[in-house]
């Protein structure tokens, strides 16, 4: 076995008749063990689970409750690591982590976007067929895993698709894709509805489990009318950071969870059990199946929609804000306009208060959706502060919606303020002054030129100093970074995920509620191996950044390690490198992936990262 393949137990296979192996190179030897492919109705468990990059702790957390259920096999539904192009984040983001249910269990992949072009995933997995989609079976069950970026090929996995499905004699089918087709929270993916969807229900699919947005969302039975409904299941809370939960009248319960998890399914016969779990073993969710004649009993095909009204209701509560024409002052009743976002023109709409204790006080009132939004009454609170993440405290609705025969209910929605609100809040911030630096910086790791240079405060953390350093001259900015770190975590081409100096900019000043192409990420990090002079640079979000003439180096240090870096004057424009020039200003340091300083909050929130109203400001002096 080639030496990088030490340490990674990869064991993919449908039927095979031996049950424990030994994989290693030189003196180095992992062992593991695994069940090989029942036949028949017999009992059996097995996990998905997906969305595994980016933090191995997290991951390894999760990986740790699968192999406390001790499945079969696991079916990771994709984005395994932050970059499947990077060799060394396999065994970092991946297999290190997974190892507690990789020794004991098989593995089936899907890919997802972050594993780009499949060179390394082919190169470690040994997949049946061309390894992008394919099928096996277990017990008395049907598996497939389909790609979803195949390109040219779609045609071809659509007809392979309608080919397998029609051979399948299995009591249950469960299908596996990275980018789900019903989805609310996160990216609110819709892939296949025109074409692969039919051909699912058609041929009377169970269950199709999904990633791409992390967080976990069961929604109701779906499918043709008349017929068995889909299970549609999102399950990406397998390390990567989760997205907020949206409700929808089309999820079971109202609204996913935002929460790390697996899901363990137990199938035994006619029966079939599935459970969320968290890496604790606490219960996220629970649904129960019992299928007999093709079909499930009464009361989950009660609770069933047909799949032109779940398209219909999907994002219904999706995108709603509330807009004040004024500041609100606390305590005051206010009229505010109701941002419908997917509610249609024309719905009648009655808001009432969710619960007693709810913050925002809100009399009952019914109102009808006109040119997108509609006008209602609310008690602003007590207390009330406006920052990053909108209202503090939240505003909070419950909402029925009449859009002709049909009514929608959501017990409790969180209503984000309009950027336009927000941005009344929010006063400009006062900006750090940067200094002018006489002499050219020589990029080397050596501090000494910076000694006149103070440290950048840290405006949420009491104008406490900062680890960075930043000055200017007519040819660009540069930047200082002396981090303490007991362990140098390196990434280069993923650097968020270990250890990491990023730099976002907005160019223009101009306070934007989202990123514009005026704003830019910059991340730089150590690179252990890249040469003593050379460090990671990766540029995001801009355009015009010619990655060449960024610069950055970096050297070792006896706590920790130095960065400098240099981002030249033309790809600063509109900025110009004179006195007086404002730029928007954001820093993060991360230490293996989480963060440690960060200029414009003393809170992990990765919301201010995209949203540049939020930064804060420097003034270019001489």
């Amino acid at each position: 076995m080639p030496t990088r393949y030490l340490g990674l137990l990869i064991v993919v296979c449908a039927l095979c008749s031996c049950s424990a192996v030994q994989a290693g190179a030189g003196e180095q030897v992992a062992e593991g063990s695994f069940r090989t492919a029942a036949g028949g109705a017999v009992p059996f468990t097995f996990v998905i689970y997906g969305d595994t990059r980016t933090y191995p702790e997290r991951h390894r957390a999760v990986c740790e409750g699968i192999a406390a259920e001790d499945p079969a096999f696991v079916v990771c539904s994709g984005d395994l690591l932050a970059n499947g192009e990077v060799w060394e984040l396999w065994k970092r983001e991946f297999f290190d982590p997974a190892m507690p249910y990789l020794s004991k269990s098989v593995l089936w992949p899907v890919r997802g976007n972050h594993e780009g072009d499949a060179v390394f995933y082919r190169e470690l997995f040994d997949l049946p067929g061309n390894e992008l989609y394919f099928s096996f079976d277990f017990g008395n069950a049907h598996f497939i895993v389909l790609d979803n970026y195949v390109g040219d090929e779609r045609r071809e996995m659509l007809d392979w698709l309608r080919a397998d499905l029609a051979q399948n004699r299995a009591d249950w089918t469960f299908v596996c894709y990275h980018e789900p087709t019903f989805n609310i929270g996160g990216h609110g993916s819709r892939w296949g509805e025109r074409d692969f969807l039919p051909v699912l229900e058609e041929h009377g699919v169970d269950f199709v489990v999904t990633g791409h947005s992390h967080l976990y969302e069961r929604f109701v039975p779906i499918g043709p009318a008349g017929k068995k409904p889909l299970i549609h299941v999102v399950s990406g809370g397998g390390g990567a950071p989760t997205y907020p939960a949206v409700p929808s009248p089309i999820l079971a319960g109202g609204i996913g969870q935002s929460e790390l998890h697996f899901c363990v399914f137990y199938l035994d016969g006619d029966r079939c059990e599935m459970v969320a779990k968290g890496p604790d073993g606490a219960v996220l969710d629970r649904l129960s199946l019992v299928k007999r004649a093709g079909t499930y009993q009464e009361e989950v095909l009660a609770a069933a929609l047909d799949t032109q009204t779940a398209r219909h209701m999907a994002f219904m509560f999706r995108g709603a804000e509330v807009d004040f024409a004024e500041v609100p002052a606390a305590g005051e009743r206010v009229r505010a306009r109701l941002v419908a976002g997917s509610i249609p023109d024309g719905s009648v709409v009655t808001l009432r208060q969710p619960s007693p204790d709810a913050a925002w006080k809100l009399d009952t009132q019914r109102v009808r959706i006109v040119d997108g939004g509609a006008e209602f009454q609310v008690r602003v609170p007590d207390e009330l502060s406006v920052g990053l993440g909108g209202a503090d405290p939240a505003l909070e609705l419950g909402l029925e919606v009449r859009d002709g025969a049909r009514t929608y209910t959501a017990e409790r929605i969180t209503a984000q303020l309009s950027g336009r609100t927000i941005s009344r809040y929010l006063p400009e911030p006062e900006p750090v002054a940067v200094s002018y630096l006489p002499e050219k910086v020589v990029l080397d790791g050596d501090l000494a030129e910076w000694a006149g240079v103070r440290p950048m405060p840290l405006p949420f953390l009491h104008r406490q100093d900062s680890s960075f350093r930043l000055c200017w001259r007519e040819d660009g900015l540069y930047g200082a970074v002396r981090a303490t770190d007991d362990s140098v975590e390196a990434a280069p081409e993923a650097p968020w995920g270990a250890d990491c100096a990023e730099v976002f900019i907005e160019k223009d000043f101009a306070r934007s509620l989202s990123r514009t192409d005026n704003t830019a990420q910059y991340a730089f990090s150590p690179a252990p191996g890249f040469g003593a002079d050379r460090a990671g640079v990766m540029v995001a979000y801009d355009a015009r950044a010619d990655e060449a003439g960024i610069e950055c180096a970096w050297a070792a240090a006896d706590d920790g390690y130095v960065l400098e870096f240099f981002i030249p004057a033309r790809t600063l424009a509109p900025a110009r490198m004179q006195a007086g020039t404002m730029i928007g200003l954001n820093f993060a340091l991360s230490d293996d992936g989480v963060p440690v300083e960060q200029f414009y909050s003393d809170k992990n929130d990765s919301s201010g990262w995209r949203t540049p109203i939020t930064w804060g400001a420097v003034r270019l002096e001489r």
